[in-house]
């Protein structure tokens, strides 16, 4: 049994070693010129163990996708559930989910630069358990609007899920041009206060009444 532990132990830890040497070259030189040797030669592998754990560079690069969707949702989760108060708990989320683009800002800049010219031959091989986890995501932002309808601090005409889906959209409206570099001096974590300003109050004037 020990002996088996230690196995799967080791095969775990290649395949970490793997995904982390892959995220740096892809990170580096795009999908396309990225190559399993490159991969094999960062991560300090022969190329024939890179074959063991991941069929094709394609399924090594849907495989990280999915890894980095894990840690996001891991993470945000992790800092909403330190905090107090129905609102705080969604603000926290919008600042930490725009936190860890930040912090993986290079692997996700050539993600969202070439996501485009991968075309559906790839896209359509996202696994259905990636799929699953965006919506159990998604799920969980819905409980949070829902909480906050219960506490009477947003309105609950309003449908939850509906809140859930506009706050992701307005989130990628942002993270998505900053990656290409459309305010390269800016942080995105600097525009939490306004994300969440126009989400909350939106941007109609609202008129003094005399």
């Amino acid at each position: 049994m020990a002996a088996f532990n230690r196995k799967a132990r080791d095969k775990l830890l290649r395949q970490n070693d793997i995904l982390k040497a892959a995220e740096r070259v892809f990170a580096t030189k795009g999908y396309y010129k990225a190559t399993i040797q490159d991969i094999a030669r960062e991560a300090q592998y022969a190329v024939g163990t890179i074959y063991q754990y991941f069929e094709d560079k394609e399924v090594l690069y849907l495989d990280l996708i999915e890894r980095k969707m894990v840690d996001l949702i891991s993470e945000v989760k992790e800092e909403v559930e330190k905090t107090k108060g129905a609102k705080e708990k969604i603000k926290v989320l919008v600042h930490q989910q725009l936190t860890y683009f930040e912090e993986n800002q290079d692997f996700f800049r050539i993600c969202f630069s070439e996501i485009v010219g991968l075309g559906w031959a790839i896209r359509d091989k996202i696994p259905k358990s990636s799929v699953d986890k965006f919506m159990k995501y998604l799920d969980y932002i819905t409980e949070l609007f829902e909480d906050a309808q219960e506490k009477l601090l947003i309105r609950k005409d309003l449908e939850a899920k509906r809140l859930a889906y506009m706050l992701v959209s307005m989130l990628n409206a942002f993270i998505i041009p900053w990656l290409k570099g459309a305010c390269k001096k800016t942080k995105i974590t600097e525009m939490t206060d306004f994300i969440l300003d126009i989400f909350f109050k939106g941007v109609e004037k609202k008129c003094k009444v005399n």
